[in-house]
């Protein structure tokens, strides 16, 4: 049995956490994460929270997400050869609780929710939820997709 002092016992647990994120292959288990750590700092009333990995596909949905109103806006920093980001979250202002109240993930690597446009408008008509979906376009939000008439395939909804 190894023993390990407390620094390096933590240094440890870093490193297999880290590779065990660099194993994880596809945009949802990014996707789940991200939201994830974006539940526990709103639940922390937290004004901020930082998130590695960040790729690509994670900047495109943060993006829609800040479109839709629901974050204050994000921003990206580079150390070491993995590049972080920071996003700032939105509370309502008289009574401190956070604008997001529920976030669903729709997109699974063995199931894909393809909404046409006739499936948006019926999903959206009268209701608050909004929806991110990956078009053709990129990655839009249901206001965005019925402006220009597409569907796409349903990532997330936002309450």
């Amino acid at each position: 049995m190894f023993h390990f002092s407390k620094n390096e016992n933590i240094n440890f647990l870093r490193k297999t956490l880290k590779k065990k994120r660099m194993l994880a292959n596809g945009h949802n288990h990014h996707l789940s994460n991200i939201l994830g750590a974006l539940r526990v700092a709103q639940l922390q009333k937290k004004i901020s929270f930082k998130y590695w990995p960040c790729s690509n596909f994670v900047i495109s949905v943060l993006c829609a997400i800040r479109e839709e109103g629901y974050i204050s806006g994000y921003t990206m920093t580079f150390e070491k050869n993995a590049r972080w980001v920071e996003v700032f979250l939105k509370y309502y202002p008289d009574t401190a609780e956070p604008l997001i109240t529920d976030i669903r993930v729709y997109a699974s690597p063995s199931r894909q929710y393809n909404k046409t446009y006739k499936d948006l408008v019926k999903l959206t008509n009268g209701k608050s939820n909004k929806y991110i979906l990956s078009t053709p376009y990129g990655i839009l939000t249901s206001d965005e997709c019925l402006s220009r008439a597409i569907g796409g395939n349903l990532l997330l909804k936002i309450r």
